[in-house]
């Protein structure tokens, strides 16, 4: 049951991008409520899928790589949903719609860590302060995952400016300070989420289930540092958007490291 939740929700993230996709090409793209439904309705499946293989375990639903990167995916999703509208920039969800489901699709294909699942399953026991490290800590991820989205869509109108080439995306696109705004205070958000992620990992007992969580500095230490540095001198918009993209690629990296 569990992964036909995840097919639903990769048939409506696909259906909202092409629905956008189309309308844009056709040159007459206004902003709808079918995207933003399609994307609501995506998240309930994914929410679906979560709880049922939290019933399954028994405790939060992030015991693989396939796993950890649903609850990503799911946690960008509810924050467009809830902060899109905020900076004008309801046409994330074309660009953050095809990421998302190409990544239920991949959970959808690829079999679940049967092993790790087993392991869950017979540890009954579910620590507070482990469960709030992993929840917390994709949540920041997921913040982070949507300043690379509009890092990339800053970047895409910021080439079209340069090159004097105004295709028909450029038109329906938010304003690119309202871009450079959000890219930045999405990152500080996730710094935020994710120092509180870090701290409550320090709080799990000798006794509870813990991971290699100094990736999980390091990457606080980068979006920490170029958040100051924006903060205290500034940094270009430009330069800020391509940190967002980068250091997202690289955070990904690291799920390999932490699972």
């Amino acid at each position: 049951m569990d992964r036909l939740y995840l097919t639903i929700a990769a048939v409506f993230f696909c259906g909202g991008f092409i629905y956008a996709i189309t309308s844009l090409r056709s040159g007459v793209y206004k902003k709808s409520i079918w995207n933003s439904l399609a994307m609501f309705l995506g998240v309930i499946f994914q929410s679906m899928f979560l709880a049922e293989r939290g019933k399954v375990h028994g405790r939060c639903p992030v015991t693989d790589l396939i796993e950890i990167l649903i609850f990503i995916s799911w946690a960008m999703v509810i924050i467009y949903l809830l902060f899109g509208s905020s900076y004008r920039i309801s046409l994330m969800g074309v660009f953050t719609s095809p990421l998302v489901f190409l990544i239920c699709l991949i959970a959808v294909i690829v079999p679940f860590d049967k092993e790790a699942a087993v392991i869950a399953a017979t540890n009954k026991k579910v620590e507070p302060w482990t469960e709030l490290h992993i929840a917390i800590s994709l949540l920041s991820y997921g913040a982070f995952g949507m300043a690379s989205v509009s890092g990339a869509m800053f970047l895409m109108q910021e080439r079209q400016v340069r090159q004097g080439k105004l295709e028909t995306l450029f038109y329906h696109l938010p304003p690119m300070q309202n871009l450079a705004k959000a890219v930045f205070r999405l990152m500080l958000f996730g710094v935020v989420l994710l120092a509180v992620g870090i701290f409550s990992a320090e709080q799990i007992p000798p006794s509870g289930t813990k991971h290699a969580i100094w990736p999980l500095y390091v990457i606080w230490a980068l979006y920490a540092f170029i958040c100051c540095l924006n903060i205290f001198r500034g940094v270009l918009a430009r330069r800020l958007s391509l940190f967002a993209v980068l250091a997202f690629i690289f955070s990904l990296i690291s799920l390999l490291i932490i699972s």
